[in-house]
């Protein structure tokens, strides 16, 4: 039965079953759009159908109809495979941020279902974030992730007693593995905590690993508009359980690097930064402007101080002069006591930026370009004003006394008691795992810290005794805390998708461009249809009920342009298929 048919019928008062199921095989799974709704939705230049990643269907039932549906629209995401020891989860969605972050390229290079998967996938994700609170939106999520891995991986529901979100099931040496997974969504300054005693029981009970997946919201402080995300992972397993967990205090250190060997004519090492320019510093960069000069500039940066990163600044070495001979040096200003001084304006001393081997090269005020020169300078990562900047290392500060693991951090009381107390366990999870191997040793350990150990009079963690302990709820017993700077510092980032309004509608402009003239079509007409027979067959007319001249008119109108959709769609149809065999 095509579109003309069942418009007819509908005059006829069709009461029976079969227009019904006519009408739904043709219309979409996706809510139908009220202007207001549907007006962004249709500024796109390509309309998608709306998947909604639904808790039974799609998380928990992987075999069922609309969870087929799901991974077939998300199969064509991250097919490249992950390397060394990245998760699956972290090879995905670093895939799809790497993909994100030059998409003019991307889609360029991308077959037509890689396209549509990605359109698909910001088209969802963008919703769920934006017009979800962040409960629901966290809810969501878990269905969503579970069903881009396909096969068995799942929602885990909360009746199951699994402390876990979602589990992955991915192909690996000896059959399939099987990750537990944490999600979380939370805004920017946002704390990741759950159930310490669940955490405790989930490796008391054989479990290996705890991988947690965080979308962090980049969203204005008024108005709550995301305007980006930023997904981190971490796992915490038997080994690093202690890093996470109650953990000792942490800071940002600098990471130096000794002996960079360079020389002022071959040029700076990878770490030293060498620029000729002018003989002042850019007022706004505060760096030597950019083209040659007389004048030899040296960046590079120190730590000073524990925990504290100078921040790199831009040293005026000396001046570039031509000699007698032909040859050229540096002429560096030298102090009334006769000490070598770098003439920038807080006037640090050359021995302040780690230079070795000047003193034993100078002639004089003047230093040979070739002199062979080293220096102790901090080790750099893209970003910051002249292409670089201190790369900080997170690491435990140190201990304040031996045999303990360092400082105590905020939880370390409420969970282990003392920082001491934390140490033991520590040191007992050393000795119990070369005793008795990586998984029974892990066991044994953690059934003490949730039990206590009668046999070696050991009383089980403060924070294992919390109220409502065993549940598997998230919230129950004590909490654990693990803040913003420490699953940064620690975790792994794996990237950033950027999802403000124009981003999102560039994307789509790029993604049609990049796809045939009918295909586009296709997709709008099947929309445009979506939404013109729901006006027709849900007008309040007919059936013996008077209306309104304007509501009949609506109703024909609605209705004429659903003839039109199918006539058009049809055509697309035809010709966008005919073009691919």
């Amino acid at each position: 039965m095509n579109i003309d048919t069942l418009v007819e019928s509908f005059y006829k008062k069709a009461d029976n079953d079969d227009l019904i199921n006519e009408v739904m095989k043709l219309l979409l799974v996706a809510p139908l759009l009220t202007e207001d709704q549907g007006a962004k939705a249709r500024d796109r230049v390509i309309r998608l159908p709306n998947l909604m990643a639904t808790e039974i269907t799609v998380g928990q039932k992987p075999g069922s109809e609309e969870r087929q549906q799901f991974e077939l629209w998300m199969g064509n995401i991250g097919l490249e495979e992950g390397g060394g020891d990245a998760s699956a989860v972290s090879t995905k969605l670093t895939s799809i941020t790497n993909f994100f972050a030059d998409p003019e390229k991307n889609l360029r290079e991308a077959t037509i279902p890689e396209t549509l998967s990605y359109l698909m996938f910001l088209n969802q994700f963008v919703y769920m974030l934006k017009e979800f609170n962040a409960s629901v939106a966290g809810f969501l999520w878990e269905p969503f992730l579970a069903s881009l891995f396909g096969g068995k991986s799942e929602q885990v529901p909360t009746s199951r007693g699994d402390i876990a979100d979602i589990r992955i099931w991915t192909p690996g040496k000896g059959g399939a593995k099987d990750a537990p997974i944490s999600l979380k969504i939370l805004n920017e300054a946002g704390e990741v905590k759950g159930s310490f005693f669940d955490l405790v029981n989930h490796f008391a009970e054989g479990g290996t690993e705890m991988r947690y997946v965080i979308v962090v919201k980049d969203q204005s402080a008024v108005k709550k508009q995301i305007s980006a995300v930023t997904f981190y992972e971490f796992n915490i397993t038997a080994q690093s359980f202690f890093d996470w967990i109650g953990t000792v205090k942490h800071e940002e250190v600098g990471t130096l690097l000794s002996g960079e060997k360079f020389t002022i004519g071959g040029g700076g090492g990878r770490n030293v930064r060498l620029r000729r320019g002018p003989e002042l510093l850019d007022s706004k960069k505060g760096e030597p402007p950019s083209g040659n000069g007389d004048w030899v500039w040296i960046r590079t940066s120190k730590q000073e101080g524990r925990g504290k990163v100078q921040v790199t600044k831009w040293h005026r070495l000396g001046q570039l002069v031509t000699l007698d001979d032909g040859t050229q040096a540096v002429r560096l200003p030298i102090t009334s006591r006769g000490g070598i001084r770098a003439s920038d304006p807080e006037g640090k001393t050359i021995k302040a930026l780690n230079i070795q081997g000047i003193s034993d090269a100078l002639e004089g005020d003047l230093l040979p370009l070739d002199a062979p020169l080293t220096a102790d300078v901090g080790a750099f990562r893209a970003g910051g004003h002249g292409g670089a900047r201190p790369q900080a290392a997170y690491q435990k500060q140190t201990a304040p006394s031996e045999g303990l693991l360092g400082i105590g951090g905020k939880d370390t009381p409420k969970l282990w008691g003392s920082i001491e107390n934390l140490s033991q366990w520590a040191a007992l999870r050393d000795q119990w795992i070369e005793e008795l191997g990586p998984k029974k040793g892990s066991i044994r350990l953690f059934r003490a810290i949730r039990d206590g150990d009668p046999e070696l009079g050991l009383n089980r963690a403060p924070g294992a005794s919390g109220k409502g302990a065993g549940a598997a709820e998230e919230g129950s017993g004590t909490q654990f805390h693990i803040s913003p700077k420490h699953y940064k510092g620690l975790g792994a980032n794996l990237g950033t998708l950027r999802i403000t309004e124009k981003e999102v509608v560039d994307f789509f402009k790029a993604s049609a461009a990049n796809m045939n003239e009918e295909l586009v079509t296709m997709f709008n007409k099947l929309a445009d249809l979506n939404d013109n027979i729901g006006r027709f067959f849900l007008s309040d007319c007919g059936d013996g009920k008077t209306c309104t001249d304007k509501d009949a008119a609506r109703r024909t109108e609605a209705g004429q342009a659903a003839i039109n959709d199918s006539q058009e769609l049809e055509a697309a149809v035809v010709k966008s298929v005919s073009g691919m065999k």
